[in-house]
């Protein structure tokens, strides 16, 4: 397997990126999708100046082996929202991001959902609205790696 480490240099550049591609979406909250997702949502609430940074608990991921289902644990509070961006550090299968999505529209059918992800699989069975790298192989992202 192909393993990639993933700095914090490479990962400033690539949020800039992502922040400049998804700034004109003028969302009004962020969903970071945990745990790879929270970084991001983090570092893209303060780029784009979004106080209303929540998380959504999700496990698709037994170390690095996939579940063969998508787990969602509680929600979030999106009432009043138009525009709400979704975001994690990689849509691989795209098993998540589909979850994730579905579980929104569902409960919030008249807000507008947008996806934001640092690296993306081709083969996933959906493509984020924005994205930065296509992933080869394994990423070893520096939050997972350099705390572990």
């Amino acid at each position: 397997m192909v393993m990639k480490y993933y700095g914090y240099d490479e990962c400033k550049i690539d949020v800039r990126s992502l922040i400049e591609q998804s700034k004109n979406y003028d969302a009004q909250a962020i969903v970071a999708i945990a745990r790879g997702g929270l970084m991001l949502g983090e570092l893209m609430g303060y780029g784009l100046h979004i106080r209303n940074v929540q998380s959504l608990h999700v496990e698709s991921y037994d170390d690095d082996i996939q579940r063969e289902s998508v787990k969602i644990f509680g929600s979030c509070d999106l009432s009043g929202k138009k525009r709400v961006l979704i975001v994690d550090d990689i849509v691989d299968s795209g098993e998540t991001m589909q979850a994730v999505m579905y579980h929104f529209r569902e409960l919030y059918p008249q807000c507008d959902f947008k996806t934001a992800a640092l690296f993306y699989k081709p083969s996933a069975m959906i493509q984020p609205d924005f994205f930065v790298k296509e992933a080869i192989g394994w990423i070893d992202f520096f939050w997972e790696v350099d705390f572990a």
